[in-house]
């Protein structure tokens, strides 16, 4: 093995010098970035809070896009960091100036709103009114009272679906009855319209089950056609009383059906059409026999004005 030799005084000295060298070439990059980095915060950087001018550009173009509260915390900022200007204290005067009209017309509207129960468009508007200004304590308190409404609502909902459940099932349990009954009414109708004698009871039949089950329309139409036919069959047996009986029981039976009440005034009118005629036929033969006719037409048709005419018109030239 080789003995170690000991360092010359000459090494030592050149290994210090490369170190301190490197030692001031470090310095000096650390130094000359700093001093861009200061260079780069004097002229204010993008994002930078330290130039107000620039952070007024940047309020102008927040107030531009509509964003009325970022422009306003700019300004703010733009007016602690100013020194010589007075213009950021001036824009801030006028956008909190602006601010609070505008918050106070949307309070007014949103107000009328929630007074009339349009919840949903009064919460919208104090949306709007917390986004210009965050601090309006009384949009907040409404949107907190219309969010108790919405869930009370809500629950009451909840509640009403549980009983409507409720009521559903009760309602199964009966239908079967129901049934049975409806079943019964309509086998007794046929039993009697096979009486063909019995009429009446079969008329009778007919208004007993729809009084009961009145959403029964084949059963209507079936009773209004019967009523029409004793109608039409006393009319053409001269017995017109007794043919504006059986209309107006009928009309009596379905006073709130606006399909049947129309046909049975369809049937009315073609009665009354039919006695007006009539009279036309026999006012030279019978001039007697002819009002006669057109009053008992007019009891079909009121609202007859041709008849009125005629019989206004006959009894004008008697009088003369």
């Amino acid at each position: 093995m080789q003995s170690l030799k000991p360092s010359r005084p000459g090494d030592v000295v050149i290994s210090f010098l490369r170190t301190f060298s490197l030692l001031l070439v470090t310095l000096f990059v650390l130094s000359s970035l700093g001093c861009a980095n200061r260079q780069v915060v004097k002229r204010g950087s993008p994002g930078s809070y330290s130039d107000p001018e620039r952070l007024v550009l940047s309020a102008a173009q927040y107030e531009q896009k509509g964003d009325l509260y970022r422009a306003l915390m700019e300004y703010r900022i733009a007016r602690t960091l100013s020194v010589d200007s007075n213009k950021p204290a001036r824009e801030v005067n006028r956008l909190e100036k602006l601010i609070a009209q505008k918050t106070d017309k949307l309070m007014s509207i949103a107000e009328k709103k929630y007074a009339r129960g349009k919840l949903q468009s009064a919460e919208v508007l104090y949306f709007k009114i917390l986004t210009l200004d965050p601090n309006y304590r009384a949009a907040f308190d409404r949107l907190r009272d219309i969010n108790k409404k919405q869930l009370h609502r809500k629950m009451k909902q909840k509640v009403a679906l549980s009983q409507r459940y409720r009521k559903s099932s009760h309602r199964k349990k009966n239908r079967q009855t129901e049934d049975e009954g409806y079943t019964y009414s309509r086998q007794a109708i046929l039993q009697a319209e096979n009486r063909a004698k019995d009429v009446g009871g079969y008329i009778a039949e007919l208004e007993k089950h729809i009084t009961k089950y009145p959403s029964d329309t084949e059963l209507k139409e079936m009773l209004v056609n019967v009523r029409i036919v004793q109608a039409r069959a006393s009319f053409g047996d001269s017995d017109y009383d007794r043919s504006l009986s059986h209309l107006a029981a009928a009309e009596g039976l379905f006073n709130n059906d606006e399909k049947f009440l129309k046909k049975l005034s369809n049937a009315r009118k073609e009665f009354a059409k039919e006695l007006y005629l009539r009279g036309l036929r026999s006012v030279r033969s019978e001039p007697g026999n002819a009002i006669e006719l057109w009053k008992r037409a007019l009891k079909f048709d009121p609202d007859d004005k041709r008849t009125q005419l005629r019989i206004d018109t006959f009894e004008k030239r008697q009088a003369q």
